[in-house]
């Protein structure tokens, strides 16, 4: 089964980007997972866990600059083993200039205002940082994170600034030898998914926030109803237990009439809760009343059950 995660960057790869959308997607991409070769003439790989990532930037850097492109596969010897899919590209000088990535021997930490320059290049950025390093929590869990990884410090707020340029709240903190641009918000992970083209994606977030909030909404309704019984089941011990006491020392007689109605419909109907006592009384004498005339009622029977109690004890 798919992770979240991986639905994300698949549904990302399958969109269409104009030629600037695409230069600045791959430049987020091979700035995260590229590698300079100086030995024999330059080269440059750029390597992905994800074969359909891995294919959409054969496509792109194929459409743009018509390189030599040799796909290799090899397969990670540690944790989980996935294949590695290592694209291996010529023209690497040409390309990084044109990206103007080239930094000496190495790519620049800050990519140019000339190739991420609008909201779309921005977004195509983004995106290109989330395929290469991204993840996200499935949304059926109660931890709402995504994060993403860089090795420079100054790249990892360079990111979280663009993100934050679309209102998202992202923070930056060190973990090991690496940066994490990271979200806890479930709203502002929707709007994320939403701005790096992951709309279908977000969908399924939302829907399964949504029945989650149901779901525990409903539980909490429960939890409700059962302490509420418990509560009513609770008062109407207490209330028998002083009509019993009134009954047992003076009788039901030193009670006003609709006091002592009550009391009666109470010992016949024990769990019975207020609203339904009402409806009884109804029936009985045709006459209503209302839940507050029963508080009314059941307290002068406690008042007098206390009455009784304190002249046994004098």
């Amino acid at each position: 089964m798919l992770s979240f995660a991986r639905k994300v960057k698949e549904e990302i790869v399958f969109n269409d980007f104009d030629v600037a959308s695409s230069k600045a997607l791959l430049c987020a991409l091979i700035k995260v997972s590229g590698t300079l070769h100086l030995g024999g003439g330059m080269s440059l790989t750029i390597r992905s866990e994800n074969a359909k990532i891995a294919s959409k930037m054969h496509k792109m850097l194929k459409e743009i600059y018509q390189p030599q492109l040799e796909f290799r596969v090899s397969k990670k010897m540690k944790l989980n083993k996935n294949n590695i899919y290592i694209l291996k590209v010529s023209k690497a000088k040409e390309i990084l200039d044109d990206l103007e990535l080239m930094d000496g021997f190495g790519f620049h930490v800050i990519p140019s205002s000339r190739i991420i320059y609008d909201d779309e290049t921005r977004r195509a950025y983004l995106a290109g940082i989330f395929l290469a390093s991204g993840s996200v929590n499935n949304p059926d869990t109660s931890n709402y994170h995504l994060e993403m990884s860089v090795i420079d410090e100054d790249h990892a707020n360079y990111i979280a600034s663009l993100m934050n340029g679309f209102h998202l709240n992202a923070k930056v903190i060190q973990r090991r030898n690496k940066y994490v641009i990271y979200l806890k918000s479930a709203e502002k992970i929707g709007d994320f998914l939403r701005a790096i083209g992951a709309s279908a994606s977000v969908m399924d977030f939302e829907m399964t926030r949504i029945d989650r909030s149901m779901a525990n909404t409903v539980n909490r309704w429960n939890n409700c109803d059962i302490a509420n019984e418990m509560k009513a089941m609770s008062a109407a011990e207490k209330q028998i237990e002083d009509i019993a006491y009134v009954i047992d020392k003076a009788g039901l007689e030193v009670l006003d009439e609709k006091t002592a109605q009550v009391a009666e419909i109470r010992l016949e109907n024990p769990e019975l809760s207020l609203s339904e006592l009402a409806e009884v009384y109804l029936v009985k004498t045709g006459k209503t009343i209302s839940k507050s005339g029963l508080h009314h009622r059941f307290k002068k029977i406690k008042e007098e059950a206390q009455r009784l109690r304190q002249m046994e004890e004098s």
